[in-house]
């Protein structure tokens, strides 16, 4: 068995024995970011979780990174049978750890590959199709934040439990993504808004395809790719009711039941 395949091997069977988050042990840390998405990709195959329909970032900010001990984001995959669409209700006992961040999903328009141009904030706006708000569910495992190591989250397809989509965006390309306001609301708080360009989600979404194209990974028409959170994560608890609405043009909202 090579190190990849006992990397995923160790991770499935923390999932399945709902294990605390722990980083892998010395003996399996992969060597480098590449070896971690190759450990990766074998997680995301014998997990049991079904074929890919999207992807994310994580590590997105400096202060994030530095916490982690790395200097640069880090992609992870989306299950396909894990992208629902709002209004939804989410099971909390059935997750280890949860949490939920507030983004910009971006549909793609064609399939790319690595005979694909590289893209940048412009270009990439000619491969979306549809752009809706998302929460993501974060499957953090309670882990202890003060003590991550990137290259093992990186292993572990970055925690992520699937997302929720709201309604898309009418007219997106007539919309100014650099001024449009989001506002989360939860239960009965007051409102909290974020301005949507300070997540770069353009710059975002053009790292992550060229990302996996670079990784000779393609990226199927239709996927949805998050481009990471605006407003911190946050961890719901049951009976809780949570919109996203992003610039009253697309809602996301769950229940925790």
């Amino acid at each position: 068995m090579t190190k990849t395949s006992e990397i995923a091997k160790f991770l499935i069977n923390d999932h399945l024995n709902k294990i605390k988050y722990r980083n892998l042990p010395e003996d399996l840390t992969p060597k480098d970011i590449n070896e971690a998405y190759l450990a990766q990709k074998e997680f995301q195959e014998n997990c049991g979780r079904g074929k890919l329909g999207g992807f994310k970032i994580a590590l997105a900010s400096k202060v994030q990174q530095e916490l982690c001990g790395i200097d640069h984001p880090i992609a992870g995959g989306i299950f396909e049978s894990e992208i629902y669409h709002s209004p939804f209700e989410v099971d909390f006992g059935s997750y280890h750890g949860l949490g939920l961040e507030f983004e910009l999903a971006m549909e793609i328009s064609e399939d790319l590959n690595s005979k694909s141009i590289k893209f940048d904030r412009n270009n990439v706006l000619d491969c979306i199709s549809n752009i809706y708000s998302a929460f993501e569910l974060i499957i953090d495992r309670d882990a202890d934040y003060e003590n991550i190591d990137a290259l093992s989250m990186a292993s572990d397809n970055v925690w992520c439990a699937g997302v929720i989509l709201g309604n898309p965006i009418e007219n997106w390309k007539n919309v100014d993504f650099n001024t449009l306001k989001s506002t989360l609301y939860w239960n009965d708080e007051s409102p909290q808004e974020a301005i949507i360009k300070d997540a770069n989600p353009f710059d975002t979404l053009a790292w992550v395809i060229n990302l996996r194209l670079s990784l000779n990974l393609n990226i199927p028409k239709g996927s949805k790719i998050i481009t990471g959170s605006v407003i911190k994560t946050r961890s719901p608890k049951k009976g809780d009711v949570v919109t996203y609405n992003v610039g009253n043009l697309s809602e996301t909202k769950i229940r925790l039941i």
